[in-house]
């Protein structure tokens, strides 16, 4: 799974310099994040010009991990006094084991035994964990290169 495109959110894509990839130690200082080695760890933390700050995780084995990736990630986070507004999983499908645990209902994943969204906390509050796959991505770009051209000359 590539890491190029995190999902376009209120029409705003982050820039390149304000995407943060948390397995280079480099951009975690610029953060001023410390991320323990022993504690599972997200893939990106994201600022959107809409003042969003997104933590997103390209799935590689399972929901639930990915899931508890974020959880762990958003607690870091807040625990160094940043900002989290956005739980994003970028998957290609929901695998056929986790099929009886969870469903997309929109961009948002679902318990199935408990019909309601999965969330995490993020200090006081809790945010709801969205799920896009690719393609999704992909025509989200095309619709927001298509509105930026009649912008451009």
């Amino acid at each position: 799974m590539t890491r190029d495109k995190p999902p376009v959110i209120d029409g705003l894509i982050p820039t390149q310099s304000e995407r943060y990839d948390l397995d280079d130690i480099t951009k975690c200082r610029l953060l001023n994040v410390g991320f323990k080695a022993y504690y599972p760890v997200a893939d990106e933390f994201d600022h959107y010009p809409s003042c969003k700050w997104a933590i997103i995780e390209y799935k590689s084995r399972s929901l639930r991990n990915s899931v508890e990736q974020l959880e762990s990630t958003a607690r870091q986070l807040v625990g160094a006094q940043k900002k989290v507004d956005l739980a994003i999983i970028v998957s290609m499908k929901i695998n056929h084991k986790e099929k009886d645990l969870y469903k997309k209902r929109g961009n948002i994943l679902y318990l199935k035994k408990t019909n309601s969204p999965v969330s995490i906390p993020t200090g006081n509050n809790r945010i709801v964990v969205n799920i896009y796959e690719p393609y999704e991505i992909d025509r989200q770009y095309h619709e927001y290169n298509r509105g930026l051209s009649k912008w451009q000359s």
